[in-house]
Order: C-alpha cells, then sequence, then structure tokens
C-alpha cells in the first residue's frame, strides 16, 4: 500500500525586534538645505546615541536555519 502522506515542513523561528533610537547627529554643511540632503544620503558624526527595546515579536517561516 502507497503512502500519500506528505511530510509537512520544519518550521523556524527568527524574531523581530524594535528599538527606538534617539541620536544627536552633526553635520557640516553650508548651509540647512545642504545640511538635510548629506544627513539623508551619507549621515553625519554621530556623538550621542540612547537604544531602548520597546518590542520583541517571533516570527515563524519554513525552511532550514543557514
Amino acid at each position: 500500500m502507497k503512502n500519500n502522506v506528505s511530510k509537512i515542513k520544519e518550521t523556524r523561528t527568527k524574531q523581530c525586534f524594535s528599538y527606538e533610537v534617539v541620536m544627536l547627529v552633526h553635520v557640516i554643511a553650508d548651509d540647512e538645505t545642504i545640511a538635510k540632503t548629506q544627513l539623508n544620503e551619507q549621515g553625519g558624526i554621530v556623538t550621542k546615541r540612547d537604544v531602548k527595546l520597546v518590542n520583541t515579536a517571533t516570527l515563524y517561516g519554513e525552511g532550514k536555519d543557514k
């Protein structure tokens, strides 16, 4: 007799971590418009960074962990 049962794929779990990040960033530029553009495109000099974990969530998927 043939077995028609398919194997269920094993699930793997990952977690999603959500952080609130407050930073003080310095940008050296000729004016505020250029500074905003440079900050968005290239970043700046971070002199202070406060990180707070606000949430975690377990995610499920199929396949093997790499």
